[in-house]
């Protein structure tokens, strides 16, 4: 006999951790299944040698406001949050300059939050007004403006500024590297202006504990409404019977459920876990258009004692930025010239991070997300001379250099490669024009019981693990008002 659940969960993503916690909250007999040997999806945390991390660099809760601050309210454990504020430096290298470090300080107020930015791009007076009046325009943008402004792109945006500096545009463009994990040409000015409003409108810190903490205590949630989480148990197939989602089989059994959420992405859901004979051809093709976003490689540089200051570093030049044509070459190996690189190091928010006496920093780059892609290599190479020049007094404190990451991996972990050149997402898909805001991919599909929840569908105005919180927690009260909408004839 088969287990019988409400809802089954695929994945344990940050989206479908807190679906899935919200809905057993609700009083739905809700089941994970997690193919990995720990939940947690890309936001899983990892130890290593005494140091605790997540597999790439994250950062970015804000303390004031957002969907870690909702989840955690809806799910009743608010106070379980716990983000640690920490300084942010902002590296910067004009051509043929030197770096030059602006850094945003936890509780540090100032007059002008823009002067450090501008002083290091070396604008003079009229390049800092203009580039003052773009910035207020975006922090400005109403509800209604943003909506109005939904298909129309960051570089589009720009095209119609006059005497925008260069230092302002590459600043824009990387920006849709950064938080929308897209190229400018692709991501709509209203998504990253709305991203820009809440992260640049007050402190943001990283999670005590790490983020794979968080997905623990949203399972402790679910466990604790008599949810539950299997780990170690991969889902093969989606079972469709009289036209409708009605469970799920992995190599240990058979789960039924009237209602399946997949946190295993649109295109795995719809092209392996199902089937395309189970949808529409027109669906089938719109689900295959859907534009990825980039793919993220890094290492992990661990050092022989605390060198570096500051909690995150994001270093960028004036030709620093990823766009369409970069990333095309990028397909072919080509590596740019100059490259934007992130880093955060988890125990400047939290000692208990590392052992004591040392440190570790995540240091990588964008890339694409092709799986098999030919830049990776080159790329870590890159970064590494990037590295030695940004960090030349933490260079004698290297004792090793480790756990290279990228698309194979992020494939392997959480999305399952099921078309060409695609899979590695660093986030997952729909970040361009036409894909996001009131676009976003329904989290509903076409075939009666399955549901999207993550980053692809469901989520809206923020990036990458916050619209997946956004998806889990508007994916769930879809799901539950429609098992309370069916519940007398599901349960049949």
């Amino acid at each position: 006999m088969a287990d019988k659940y409400d809802a089954i969960v695929i994945g344990s993503g940050l989206g479908g951790s807190v679906c899935a916690a919200l809905l057993a909250k609700a009083g739905m007999k809700t089941l994970v299944l997690e193919k990995n040997n720990r939940p947690g999806g890309k936001s899983m945390g990892i130890s290593v040698k005494g140091f605790r991390s997540e597999m790439w660099p994250t950062f970015g809760i804000p303390t004031h406001g957002g969907p870690f601050v909702d989840a955690f309210r809806k799910l009743g454990i608010e106070s379980k949050l716990d983000i640690c504020p920490g300084s942010f430096a902002l590296m910067y290298r004009r051509k043929g300059g030197k770096w030059t470090t602006s850094v945003d300080a936890p509780g540090q107020q100032v007059d002008d939050p823009t002067a450090n930015m501008f002083d290091a791009w070396d604008l003079d007076a009229k390049e800092r007004e203009v580039s003052m009046s773009i910035l207020a325009e975006i922090a400005m943008f109403t509800p209604e403006q943003l909506d109005a402004l939904e298909s129309v792109s960051v570089q589009q945006w720009l095209a119609e500024k006059e005497h925008v500096p260069r230092p302002l545009h590459s600043f824009l463009a990387t920006q849709c590297n950064l938080m929308a994990t897209g190229v400018y040409e692709l991501v709509s000015i209203s998504e990253i202006a709305r991203v820009m409003q809440v992260f640049f409108g007050g402190r943001s810190g990283y999670p005590r504990g790490g983020y794979g903490r968080l997905v623990d205590e949203i399972i402790g949630v679910l466990e604790a409404h008599g949810g539950k989480l299997m780990t170690s148990a991969r889902v093969e197939r989606i079972i469709v019977e009289g036209g409708r989602a009605t469970g799920v089989a992995t190599a240990d059994g058979v789960f039924k459920a009237p209602i399946v959420v997949s946190n295993a992405g649109i295109q795995p859901t719809v092209l392996k876990l199902t089937g395309e004979e189970h949808f529409d051809k027109s669906y089938v093709g719109y689900v295959k258009d859907i534009v990825p976003s980039l793919g993220f490689t890094n290492m992990r540089y661990v050092f022989s004692k605390p060198v570096l200051e500051h909690g995150v570093y994001v270093a960028t030049t004036e030709d620093s930025f990823l766009d369409v044509e970069r990333l095309d070459r990028m397909r072919e190996g080509v590596i740019p010239e100059d490259i934007s690189v992130d880093g955060v190091v988890p125990s400047h928010f939290d000692p208990t991070m590392a052992p004591p006496g040392k440190q570790m920093m995540l240091f990588g780059t964008w890339c694409t997300p092709d799986p098999s892609g030919k830049e990776i290599k080159a790329l870590h190479a890159k970064m590494n001379t990037l590295f030695e020049e940004m960090f030349p007094e933490a260079v004698p404190y290297i004792e090793r250099i480790e756990g290279h990451v990228g698309p194979a991996e992020i494939s392997s972990l959480s999305r399952d490669q099921v078309l060409p050149g695609l899979g590695g997402e660093a986030c997952g898909l729909a970040v361009s024009v036409g894909y996001s805001g009131k676009n976003t991919p329904k989290a509903r599909s076409p075939l009666p019981g399955l549901f999207f929840v993550g980053h692809d569908a469901g989520g809206t105005g923020y990036l990458a693990t916050h619209r997946a919180v956004s998806s889990g927690i508007n994916v769930a009260s879809l799901v539950h008002f429609y098992w309370l909408e069916r519940r007398s004839i599901l349960s049949v």
